[in-house]
């Protein structure tokens, strides 16, 4: 099959094609012929780079984490609602199903959590091999396309807003709003009835995303960020705030846009790892940090019944597999809003 590996860790050059034997699956395993595959600012861009700590592989490795496709194949004496032909997604996670936070449901703090693309071979390639436990059936309303952009970041927009209590009506404010995981909190927020305040930077971006329909878009390197976000909600401030980002002075802006009994969802910390707060005004406001590694299967299975009602991810812009360096360095350089994807023929 064709593929796309790296040899070593690097810049967009080290994606090389490659000719690499069609995998077989074994009990429980799904051979998958890849359709679409979306393009991960950390897990394949980051991965790509070397600067994913719990990466466990050996070169030549294929990147490539969230994808659609059909079956090809399923492994002697798989038990599985699908069969050869059926168009699927794939979940990336692969939890141990044994520890202790796996036992109680709470499969995305595995503590031995393994990633597609990530700690096995991924789907920058014709074929992809994945536990059949991972496969959720294509919605006839929905390309591939769509689902490769919404499998990972969908059901965690979902599990963020869920342990938030966010509420219709409620005011979210995501910060990196145009990022591929703050495009689809805006996009999942909006669709349970919220009111969206969208932060970034760049004011093409703001554009965009008023364009997407946030309520409010404001630039958080403004000083007067927190006050523009409480005039924006009546000085109630914000009852939800999603930051998947590290930097310092945009969490200490963030909390202080946070009103009383807020609560701030966090599943990322690029650009920094250490934020500090105002311990007093924390507690006088009964505010709370929630931290969320991934999704689980709950929040995928709540986030999935929601299509057939109109929930979609936000594409950026589609490239096929064999212009996979440009949609590295598109992702790199900050330049896409929503998730990129690649089409494999």
């Amino acid at each position: 099959m064709q593929a796309i590996v790296i040899h070593e860790h690097g810049g967009p050059e080290v994606l090389q094609a490659a000719e690499l034997p069609v995998p077989e699956p074994a009990p429980g395993e799904a051979l998958i012929r890849v359709k679409a595959v979306s393009v991960n600012g950390f897990l394949d861009v980051s991965n790509r780079m070397g600067h994913v700590a719990f990466a466990r592989y050996a070169f030549p490795h294929v990147l490539g984490s969230e994808h659609a496709g059909t079956v090809a194949a399923l492994g002697p004496d798989s038990e599985s609602e699908f069969s050869e032909g059926d168009d699927v997604v794939v979940s990336n996670r692969i939890a141990c199903g044994a520890c202790g936070n796996c036992s109680t449901g709470r499969e995305e703090a595995c503590l031995q959590l393994g990633v597609i693309g990530v700690t096995t071979p991924g789907a920058y390639a014709e074929y992809s091999l994945v536990p059949v436990d991972n496969l959720r059936r294509l919605p006839p309303e929905m390309s591939h396309i769509e689902a490769s952009a919404m499998i990972v970041n969908g059901p965690l927009a979902q599990h963020q807003l869920d342990l938030a209590d966010a509420k219709d009506g409620d005011w979210v404010l995501v910060q990196a709003a145009a990022s591929a995981s703050g495009s689809m909190a805006l996009r999942a927020a909006q669709h349970r009835g919220c009111r969206v305040i969208a932060g970034s930077r760049q004011a093409w971006k703001r554009e965009r995303l008023a364009e997407l329909g946030a309520d409010v878009v404001v630039d958080p390197t403004r000083a007067d960020f927190p006050a523009a976000v409480n005039d924006a909600t009546d000085g109630h401030g914000a009852d939800v705030a999603i930051i998947n980002i590290g930097d310092p002075d945009l969490w200490d802006k963030t909390i202080d846009s946070v009103g009383s009994r807020g609560r701030i969802v966090t599943s990322g910390a690029k650009f920094g790892e250490r934020a500090t707060f105002n311990a007093r005004t924390f507690y006088e406001r009964n505010q709370t940090i929630i931290g969320v590694r991934t999704a689980n299967r709950e929040s995928t299975e709540r986030c999935w019944a929601q299509i057939t009602s109109g929930l979609r991810p936000v594409v950026d812009e589609v490239f096929p597999l064999e212009k996979v360096a440009d949609a590295h360095r598109r992702v790199e350089a900050g330049m896409n809003v929503g998730r990129v994807v690649l089409t494999v023929d």
